[in-house]
């Protein structure tokens, strides 16, 4: 009977060891999520609890909804974070943060998790799509970018509607697949991706296109509206809601997306335009040159 129990042991201690020594050769091993739609959110709770199959599993996530915030970081302004530990599954280490997305990176990578960082920054799933010049606005990149500027390997997904049978779980095993890809392991410092979701049931969609972002898409007007005041110091300018702009250059984000495919953009979170860059060093008599008189 000893030996039984012996050899039942180190048959389970040899699975245990061989299951652990798989884990640790893949890639990803240490996973953080973010969202700019709040950490109760169900797609990002879902998304977490998939990778924790697979990955140590960290989220940082804000407290409430903070759609739109780009990469805000309101800590440098008030100088302090409160970060309260949350239950969203198991082996899933959860904090709910009174800030902004870029916040939540900034605290993970630089606080909660700079002894042990993350291989991969997963921001997402926003509901909404993030196409053409929504990058300028959305919370869900302002994270990616900031987690890969500071070097972290990052992917911005977006654009999916969880009520849709089956879109939900097949996002998310799409958006695994793809982090434990090449393309994701080899980015480079300052190097995301942004994926774009089509909000339609997964057996509609076509497939993946590559794609360069669409111009601007929204056509914003204000309305002027008199001051009731006296002074004549303040105006009152009242948005108009945005009009959408029908007309999309053919091989855009967003013509590929309303066409039912999923949209992949690369992007740099390093905005240097290298090539002016390099002309001006070398062209220096293009720029005035500065003295203290008036000739």
């Amino acid at each position: 009977m000893k030996k039984k129990i012996y050899l039942a042991i180190l048959f389970l201690t040899i699975v245990c060891k061989g299951a652990a020594q798989d884990r640790i050769q893949s890639w990803p091993q240490r996973v953080l999520i973010t969202n700019d739609d709040g950490i109760e959110d169900v797609k990002l709770v879902k998304l977490a609890q998939a990778f924790s199959q697979i990955a140590e599993t960290w989220v940082v996530a804000p407290d409430q909804d903070r759609s739109s915030t780009t990469h805000y970081i309101s800590v440098y302004r008030k100088h302090v974070l409160n970060a309260e530990k949350v239950s969203i599954g198991d082996n899933i280490r959860a904090y709910k943060v009174d800030g902004y997305p870029a916040d939540c990176i900034l605290l993970a990578l630089k606080g909660i998790m700079k002894d042990n960082p993350p291989d991969l920054v997963i921001s997402g799933i926003n509901g909404g799509q993030n196409l053409g010049f929504d990058w300028l606005a959305s919370g869900t990149i302002g994270a990616a970018r900031i987690a890969s500027y500071w070097g972290v390997p990052a992917i911005a997904v977006s654009g999916m509607k969880e009520e849709i049978p089956g879109a939900l779980d097949s996002s998310i095993n799409w958006v695994i697949k793809l982090a434990q890809s090449e393309l994701i392991q080899k980015l480079k410092p300052k190097q995301y991706i942004t994926i774009s979701i089509p909000r339609i049931p997964p057996e509609k969609i076509k497939g993946i296109k590559v794609a360069e972002r669409a111009g601007i898409l929204l056509d914003f007007k204000f309305n002027f509206v008199p001051n009731k005041t006296d002074s004549s110091y303040n105006e009152n300018w009242y948005l108009q809601r945005p009009t959408p702009i029908t007309a999309v250059e053919e091989d855009s984000d967003a013509k590929l997306y309303r066409d039912d495919y999923i949209i992949l953009v690369p992007m740099l979170a390093d905005e240097h335009d290298y090539i002016l860059l390099q002309y001006l060093i070398q062209n220096p008599a293009l720029l005035p040159t500065w003295n203290t008189t008036n000739d």
